[in-house]
């Protein structure tokens, strides 16, 4: 197996830790591996906006695919080198079909988040994070009417995320009838993108799309990949890269998919696994 050259890190539950932070250690094996000529990018379900840009320039990551695969940009400049999207009349009869549905939608358009601000509260109750909880409340653009805002400004969609509210019986109410919805539907995609959501996008739009228009653009083999992960929106992309490494605190069908698993978000897990494979190192 050749020596990774380039490495596809998720964010939430994966470079991230559990407070929305870069451990330091994990952020010092990003610098030394950016040195050695290994390029490090992003791969998140996340918008363009919502990258770590500090960290990012701190430590010398320049692509990212963003928006699981939808939107594929260098980050220096915000210069979009691939999109691929739903169609303004497709995302908008999407969202209409989702307004009365016990959920809170998020939809990310150019690399922006917009969102329905009239269920703010589904995010208030639901299990995500506090540091997601804040950064979803803080950084939306807000309508009270996604679907007339989408045909209005003839945008297409790059992904839409909803979130559901967790009862005091465990239940999530409507999870399990949207998904059935959303996968009856041919030309999207969907996935949960952790913390018991739904994520789609346009049909053939994943994560390891991404990383092959990413490995071509840069002139890198395939082969020489390495991703990690920890969610099913992560699957495609572990799957297609050379070598795949799952968070321990993945999902135990990512851990089973994966070529090895290293520590937690919280325990320098990204750090260690590129100490391991780029460095031959262990701590």
């Amino acid at each position: 197996m050749p020596v990774p050259k380039i490495i596809a890190l998720d964010l939430d539950g994966t470079l991230f830790s559990g407070t929305g932070e870069v451990t330091p250690y994990t952020k010092e094996m990003l610098r030394r591996a950016v040195k050695a000529g290994v390029s490090i990018i992003i791969s998140t379900g996340r918008p363009f906006t919502g990258l770590p840009f500090d960290v990012a320039k701190e430590t010398g990551i320049e692509y990212a695919i963003t928006a699981n695969g939808a939107g594929v940009y260098r980050i220096a400049d915000r210069a979009c080198l691939h999109e691929e999207g739903l169609a303004p009349k497709t995302a908008a009869d999407l969202c209409l079909a989702l307004r009365n549905r016990h959920l809170h939608l998020d939809v990310f358009i150019q690399g922006e988040a917009y969102t329905q601000n009239t269920t703010f509260e589904i995010i208030r109750r639901s299990v995500l994070p506090e540091s997601v909880k804040n950064y979803i409340l803080t950084t939306r653009n807000q309508t009270p009417d996604l679907a007339a805002y989408i045909l209005e400004h003839n945008l297409t969609l790059q992904k839409a995320t909803c979130t559901f509210e967790k009862e005091s019986d465990g239940q999530f109410p409507d999870r399990e009838e949207t998904r059935q919805y959303l996968e009856s539907r041919p030309e999207i995609h969907v996935v949960c993108g952790g913390y018991h959501n739904l994520e789609f996008t346009k049909a053939g739009v994943t994560k390891g799309a991404g990383l092959r228009f990413l490995c071509d653009y840069l002139h890198i083999p395939l082969e020489a990949s390495m991703a990690c992960g920890d969610s099913e929106n992560d699957l495609d992309i572990l799957k297609t890269s050379g070598l795949s490494v799952a968070m321990s605190n993945a999902d135990a069908a990512i851990k089973d998919a994966c070529d090895y698993v290293t520590a937690s978000c919280n325990e320098d897990g990204v750090g260690l696994a590129i100490a391991k494979y780029i460095f031959h190192e262990t701590r």
